[in-house]
């Protein structure tokens, strides 16, 4: 029985120290509006600008990572490490869905992944 007393003592020692020695819990960044791209209907060649608003609470930096799907034909990001880039459509022999997204990471390894709402991309 002795043995089991020290084990939860032990157990509360350390839990106090773990909380006492400045152990912050890290929270991901948040996704206030977006990613909306507009306009949602374009041509080959036309810009799409992209609306995101997110925030980190803890106030930590964020980097941002922009995708599309599928991959080929490859639009254009104007940068695609930027909060709010443009994305150029690419030429599609016909009617053709894109999904744009935005990976998230603070600077203490929280993400979160934010997807547009399809572009479609038609030939004029």
């Amino acid at each position: 029985m002795l043995r089991s007393r020290s084990g939860v003592f032990l157990a509360l020692v350390i839990s106090a120290l773990g909380t006492g020695c400045g152990m912050v819990v890290n929270h991901s960044p948040e996704v206030r509006a977006g990613p909306i791209p507009s306009p949602k209907t374009v041509a080959p060649g036309e810009v799409v600008q992209m609306l995101f608003e997110v925030q980190d609470p803890d106030g930590d930096g964020m980097e941002y990572y922009w995708t599309q799907s599928p991959a080929e034909p490859a639009g254009r990001f104007s940068d695609p490490r930027s909060r709010a880039p443009t994305w150029t459509a690419p030429d599609v022999d016909g009617p053709k869905h894109f999904l744009l997204q935005v990976n998230v990471v603070d600077n203490e390894g929280g993400g979160v992944l934010g997807t547009a709402p399809s572009v479609l991309v038609r030939v004029p």
